[in-house]
Protein backbone atom coordinates (compact mmCIF):
# COMPACT_ATOMS: atom_id res chain seq x y z
CA UNK A 1 0.00 0.00 0.00
CA UNK A 2 1.31 3.43 -0.91
CA UNK A 3 0.85 5.89 1.93
CA UNK A 4 0.18 9.58 1.73
CA UNK A 5 1.93 11.54 4.48
CA UNK A 6 0.50 14.98 5.20
CA UNK A 7 -0.39 17.30 8.05
CA UNK A 8 -3.89 16.85 9.42
CA UNK A 9 -6.58 19.35 8.46
CA UNK A 10 -9.78 20.08 10.36
CA UNK A 11 -11.71 18.10 7.74
CA UNK A 12 -9.90 15.00 9.09
CA UNK A 13 -11.32 15.45 12.60
CA UNK A 14 -14.35 13.17 12.20
CA UNK A 15 -12.28 10.33 10.70
CA UNK A 16 -9.55 10.80 13.32
CA UNK A 17 -12.01 10.60 16.22
CA UNK A 18 -13.70 7.57 14.67
CA UNK A 19 -10.35 5.84 14.13
CA UNK A 20 -9.33 6.42 17.74
CA UNK A 21 -12.60 5.08 19.14
CA UNK A 22 -12.59 2.08 16.78
CA UNK A 23 -8.99 1.30 17.75
CA UNK A 24 -9.15 1.49 21.52
CA UNK A 25 -8.38 -2.23 21.76
CA UNK A 26 -4.85 -1.63 20.44
CA UNK A 27 -4.29 2.05 21.33
CA UNK A 28 -5.55 2.24 24.88
CA UNK A 29 -2.94 0.04 26.49
CA UNK A 30 -0.13 2.29 25.18
CA UNK A 31 -1.45 5.78 24.45
CA UNK A 32 -2.92 7.67 27.39
CA UNK A 33 -4.69 10.20 25.14
CA UNK A 34 -6.88 7.52 23.51
CA UNK A 35 -10.22 7.18 25.29
CA UNK A 36 -13.75 5.99 24.55
CA UNK A 37 -15.22 9.50 24.33
CA UNK A 38 -12.57 10.97 22.02
CA UNK A 39 -14.22 13.85 20.15
CA UNK A 40 -13.79 15.73 16.91
CA UNK A 41 -13.01 18.82 19.02
CA UNK A 42 -10.12 16.95 20.66
CA UNK A 43 -8.88 15.92 17.22
CA UNK A 44 -8.99 19.54 15.98
CA UNK A 45 -7.13 20.63 19.14
CA UNK A 46 -4.45 18.02 18.43
CA UNK A 47 -4.21 19.18 14.81
CA UNK A 48 -3.69 22.79 15.96
CA UNK A 49 -0.97 21.60 18.34
CA UNK A 50 0.78 19.68 15.56
CA UNK A 51 0.75 22.77 13.33
CA UNK A 52 2.28 24.85 16.14
CA UNK A 53 4.92 22.19 16.81
CA UNK A 54 5.80 22.13 13.10
CA UNK A 55 6.02 25.94 12.91
CA UNK A 56 8.29 26.13 15.96
CA UNK A 57 10.50 23.27 14.76
CA UNK A 58 9.69 21.07 17.77
CA UNK A 59 8.05 18.25 15.81
CA UNK A 60 6.71 17.09 12.48
CA UNK A 61 3.50 15.14 13.09
CA UNK A 62 1.78 13.72 10.03
CA UNK A 63 -1.39 11.87 9.23
CA UNK A 64 -1.09 8.52 7.48
CA UNK A 65 -3.58 8.19 4.65
CA UNK A 66 -4.37 5.67 1.94
CA UNK A 67 -4.31 6.95 -1.63
CA UNK A 68 -8.12 7.01 -1.57
CA UNK A 69 -8.03 9.41 1.40
CA UNK A 70 -8.82 6.95 4.23
CA UNK A 71 -7.15 7.93 7.49
CA UNK A 72 -4.93 5.05 8.59
CA UNK A 73 -3.21 6.58 11.62
CA UNK A 74 -0.49 9.02 12.50
CA UNK A 75 3.26 9.26 12.91
CA UNK A 76 5.75 11.95 13.64
CA UNK A 77 9.19 13.12 14.52
CA UNK A 78 9.85 14.91 17.79
CA UNK A 79 13.02 16.96 17.95
CA UNK A 80 15.08 17.23 21.11
CA UNK A 81 15.55 20.80 22.29
CA UNK A 82 18.67 19.75 24.20
CA UNK A 83 20.35 17.45 21.67
CA UNK A 84 20.21 18.71 18.10
CA UNK A 85 21.66 15.42 16.85
CA UNK A 86 18.75 13.42 18.27
CA UNK A 87 15.03 12.98 17.48
CA UNK A 88 12.38 10.37 18.18
CA UNK A 89 9.57 8.72 16.25
CA UNK A 90 6.07 7.92 17.43
CA UNK A 91 3.34 6.14 15.46
CA UNK A 92 -0.08 4.55 15.64
CA UNK A 93 -2.22 2.71 13.11
CA UNK A 94 -5.96 2.17 13.37
CA UNK A 95 -6.78 -1.39 14.42
CA UNK A 96 -8.52 -2.34 11.16
CA UNK A 97 -5.35 -1.52 9.16
CA UNK A 98 -2.72 -3.10 11.40
CA UNK A 99 -0.54 -5.91 10.12
CA UNK A 100 -0.21 -4.40 6.63
CA UNK A 101 3.20 -2.77 7.02
CA UNK A 102 1.81 0.74 7.49
CA UNK A 103 3.76 1.52 10.67
CA UNK A 104 6.96 0.16 9.13
CA UNK A 105 6.48 2.26 6.01
CA UNK A 106 5.86 5.33 8.19
CA UNK A 107 8.98 4.69 10.28
CA UNK A 108 11.16 4.32 7.19
CA UNK A 109 9.72 7.52 5.73
CA UNK A 110 10.37 9.44 8.96
CA UNK A 111 13.90 8.11 9.36
CA UNK A 112 14.68 9.28 5.80
CA UNK A 113 13.09 12.64 6.64
CA UNK A 114 15.24 12.93 9.78
CA UNK A 115 18.41 12.34 7.77
CA UNK A 116 17.56 15.38 5.62
CA UNK A 117 18.82 17.48 8.55
CA UNK A 118 22.61 17.07 8.51
CA UNK A 119 22.93 17.54 12.28
CA UNK A 120 20.79 14.50 13.10
CA UNK A 121 22.77 11.39 13.92
CA UNK A 122 20.28 9.36 15.99
CA UNK A 123 16.60 8.61 15.52
CA UNK A 124 15.03 6.88 18.51
CA UNK A 125 11.96 4.77 19.06
CA UNK A 126 10.72 4.24 22.60
CA UNK A 127 8.15 1.51 23.24
CA UNK A 128 6.71 0.11 26.42
CA UNK A 129 8.52 -3.17 27.08
CA UNK A 130 5.24 -5.09 26.78
CA UNK A 131 4.20 -3.39 23.50
CA UNK A 132 5.27 -6.25 21.24
CA UNK A 133 3.76 -4.73 18.08
CA UNK A 134 5.69 -1.46 18.32
CA UNK A 135 8.86 -3.30 19.21
CA UNK A 136 8.44 -5.54 16.13
CA UNK A 137 8.13 -2.45 13.93
CA UNK A 138 11.39 -1.01 15.30
CA UNK A 139 13.22 -4.29 14.73
CA UNK A 140 11.69 -4.87 11.29
CA UNK A 141 12.83 -1.41 10.19
CA UNK A 142 16.40 -2.11 11.26
CA UNK A 143 16.68 -0.18 14.51
CA UNK A 144 19.27 -1.37 17.00
CA UNK A 145 17.95 -2.45 20.39
CA UNK A 146 19.78 -0.35 23.00
CA UNK A 147 18.23 -1.69 26.19
CA UNK A 148 15.45 -1.33 28.74
CA UNK A 149 15.10 1.67 31.02
CA UNK A 150 12.44 2.25 33.62
CA UNK A 151 10.22 5.32 33.51
CA UNK A 152 10.73 6.83 30.07
CA UNK A 153 7.08 6.09 29.23
CA UNK A 154 4.17 6.87 31.52
CA UNK A 155 0.96 4.89 31.12
CA UNK A 156 -2.25 5.24 33.14
CA UNK A 157 -0.78 2.68 35.53
CA UNK A 158 2.34 4.82 36.01
CA UNK A 159 5.91 4.56 34.72
CA UNK A 160 6.84 1.36 32.86
CA UNK A 161 9.94 -0.33 31.52
CA UNK A 162 10.77 1.19 28.15
CA UNK A 163 12.54 -0.52 25.27
CA UNK A 164 14.94 1.84 23.48
CA UNK A 165 15.79 1.48 19.79
CA UNK A 166 18.14 3.61 17.72
CA UNK A 167 18.76 4.26 14.07
CA UNK A 168 22.17 5.78 13.37
CA UNK A 169 22.91 7.93 10.37
CA UNK A 170 24.43 5.82 7.59
CA UNK A 171 28.09 6.61 6.96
Amino acid sequence: MNLVFRPYTNTDAKDFASAVIASLDTLRPWLVWAHEDFTEAEARQWFATTHTLRQTGAANELGLFAEDGRLLGGAGLRYSSEQTHHCSIGYWVRSSEQGRGIASQAVRYLVDLAWQSPERDIVEILAAEENAASRRVATKCGADFIGIQYGLIMLDSGPVNTAIYHFRRPQ
